[in-house]
């Protein structure tokens, strides 16, 4: 178990599934094991934060294996990206959106999920709360 000193953070760009997978896995493996865990899903990423949030979508290169992985992941049992999201919230794991792009993109606070979502925030304070830590993009 970690001391509750390590850091993870992840700055989320992509609004694909084939990235958001990880950002579930990596979530929720580092909430697990107690490190500090933070979130800033920006660009397209911020859209799967929605109240209605946008339909999944695979990179094109991808899309032929999409319904074999799929089938597997339903196969193992395994979680979505989003409720492996979920469950490390529920082990402390903080979620932002990027205040800037939300406002390019005509979107507010109350816009986002309140279970998701813990607040929308900008890039300094973001980087902020990651120093110190590792920070992945995605």
């Amino acid at each position: 178990m970690s001391s509750g000193k390590d850091k993870v953070s992840m700055i989320v760009f992509s609004g694909t599934e084939d990235k958001l997978i990880p950002v579930g896995v990596i979530s929720q493996a580092a909430a697990a094991l107690g490190y500090e865990v933070n979130i800033f899903f920006t660009g397209w990423a911020m859209f799967k934060l929605l109240k209605n949030p946008t339909p999944p979508i695979w990179p094109k290169e991808f899309e032929q294996f999409a319904p074999r992985l799929q089938e597997g992941m339903a196969r193992i049992k395994a979680p979505t990206w989003l409720d492996m999201l979920r469950e490390a919230k529920g082990m402390g794991a903080k979620v932002y959106v990027c205040s800037m792009m939300s406002a390019a993109a005509g979107l507010k606070r109350e816009d986002f999920d309140p279970e998701l979502v813990d607040d929308v925030v900008g890039v300094t304070t973001f980087l902020e709360m990651a120093k110190g830590g590792q920070v992945l993009f995605i």
